[in-house]
């Protein structure tokens, strides 16, 4: 019986005109359904009336599909939210005591750049083209807040680059956040300078020094990263980076790095080189080799690997193209398999590929004096909207649990390999979330109050088709999301 209050000054949420999300990943929709439903603030849109909160929605995954959450949500802002939200504010300013009407307000916000607006443009309205900012430099792009509570402690999160010039078939960033565009160097420097170099460390008078965190999709792929790292480190500044392009790393990059960072990360997907040249990372076995070597050689005692695995679909084992009906021709150890024979072949190619890889590395990765681990997480395929892979099938959920079985045992047999396990069902809820429509709102409710409900609430969903998830999808008709133009 709580009431859902703001962190900043324990305001209910419905004594606000506008409540905005902002959602990076699918599964946090749950979370936002189960906010409105604890607050006295109509559910559904459509219910609410002049006195409720204007209900706002952004993020990566919200604007790439907006169809699944449209039946609770008012505005969402597609794209880049600097090159929207200050239109929509300066909207909401002026109209809040000017007598103006719930749906005049939505009418007029329909306007504004990337903006859709379910109840005044509809489930397939005209294309609605992302909103992009074009010079970086006009906004501050650091964190404001510190805690010691998150994932990055303590740590000033500054994002240096938006974009990734990589060409994964199963990642959207490249197409929702082209062109690739870098933060100038002198403005990174000009805003670290006003840091704080001490601060509370939450535990009585006792300080701490934070760090300096460079975030982006690609930071490696800044064209002046090395000297960002280095001019960092001559302001005393220990600095910190989000998962590195294997193919950009360089000898410096490493050297400056590891003066502070204990963990290096790279992200080769798939453990045999012609498949992650088919999926798009144009990353060797030697070179990768080579990255964990020079890692060990300067100390740093942790190594993360991301993988991706149960990629079922055949045209990935049998074609060189995407595009449905094309001819498969599949290798000589897929050949006549059907059903759970098929996908069994699938995974413990997948499983064998990655242990093989990884031994390779412990190898290499032997930092003097210490004992290094390599920390191993291979997540399950999962087709993301706009993408090329963005109708192909995922594996079963039964199928996904033999594939971390496998994973398990044989990564087990490895000393310094610490495997990560995923869950089959939490997958398949996060294909649900990333390819469904409004047909799911109902059972997402129900998921939120009654989350004991949640796995069979999925499979009940892809039983029923609300999404195929186990089949080619999107091929005859159009898609949820066909309207987004990115």
């Amino acid at each position: 019986n709580q009431k859902v209050l703001t962190l900043e000054t324990g305001k209910p949420l419905e004594e606000f005109d506008l409540v905005a999300f902002t959602v990076p990943f699918e599964l946090g929709y749950l979370n936002v359904i189960k906010a409105l439903d604890d607050c006295p603030i109509q559910l559904y849109a459509d219910e609410r009336t002049d006195e409720d909160p204007l209900i706002a929605m952004g993020g990566i995954a919200a604007a790439a599909n907006p169809a699944v959450m449209a039946p609770f949500v008012d505005i969402f802002l597609l794209g880049e939210g600097e090159a929207s939200l200050p239109s929509l504010l300066d909207l909401l300013a002026k109209r809040r005591n000017d007598g103006y009407t719930r749906l005049s307000i939505l009418e007029e916000a329909a306007q504004v750049p990337g903006a859709y607006v379910p109840i005044i443009h509809g489930e397939q309205p005209s294309p609605i083209r992302y909103a992009r900012v074009e010079d970086m430099d006009e906004f501050p792009p650091c964190s404001a807040w510190l805690t010691s509570e998150t994932e990055f402690d303590n740590t000033f999160l500054f994002e240096i680059s938006r974009g990734c010039p990589c060409g994964c078939r199963f990642c959207m960033i490249r197409l929702s956040q082209k062109p690739l565009r870098a933060v100038a160097v002198d403005r990174i420097l000009e805003l670290v300078d006003r840091l704080p170099r001490e601060i509370s460390s939450g535990r009585g008078e006792e300080t701490v020094q934070p760090k300096v965190g460079l975030v982006g999709a690609a930071v490696a792929s800044h064209p002046d990263f090395e000297e960002i790292c280095r001019k960092l480190r001559e302001k005393g500044w220990g600095i910190t980076a989000s998962a590195i392009e294997i193919d950009k790393v360089t000898d410096g990059m490493l050297d400056l790095l590891s003066e502070s960072q204990k963990t290096l990360t790279l992200a080769p997907e798939r453990g045999i080189e012609a498949e992650r040249y088919r999926l798009g990372k144009q990353i060797s076995d030697d070179h990768l080799l080579q990255v964990a070597q020079r890692a060990s050689e300067l100390g740093m005692p942790r190594l993360k690997m991301y993988f991706v695995g149960g990629l079922v679909a055949p045209e990935f084992y049998g074609s060189d193209t995407d595009r449905p009906g094309a001819e498969v021709n599949l290798p000589d150890w897929l050949k006549g398999l059907e059903g759970e024979d098929y996908h069994d072949a699938i995974f413990h190619h997948e499983a064998e590929a990655v242990a093989n890889l990884v031994e390779r590395i412990a190898e290499v990765f032997q930092p003097k004096g210490k004992t290094g681990t390599i920390g191993v997480t291979c997540s399950p395929f999962i087709p993301k909207p706009h993408t090329p892979w963005a109708g192909w099938p995922m594996a079963p959920e039964n199928g996904l649990k033999r594939l971390d079985k496998i994973l398990k045992k044989r990564l087990g047999k490895i000393p310094r390999a610490r495997y990560r396990t995923f869950s089959g069902w939490e997958a398949h809820l996060q294909g649900l979330l990333s390819q469904g429509d409004q047909r799911l709102a109902p059972t997402l409710v129900e998921m939120t109050r009654n989350p004991e409900k949640i796995r069979p609430l999925v499979r009940e969903a892809i039983k029923e088709g609300i999404v195929d998830l186990l089949n080619r999808r999107w091929v005859d008709g159009p898609s949820p999301w066909e309207f987004v133009k990115l």
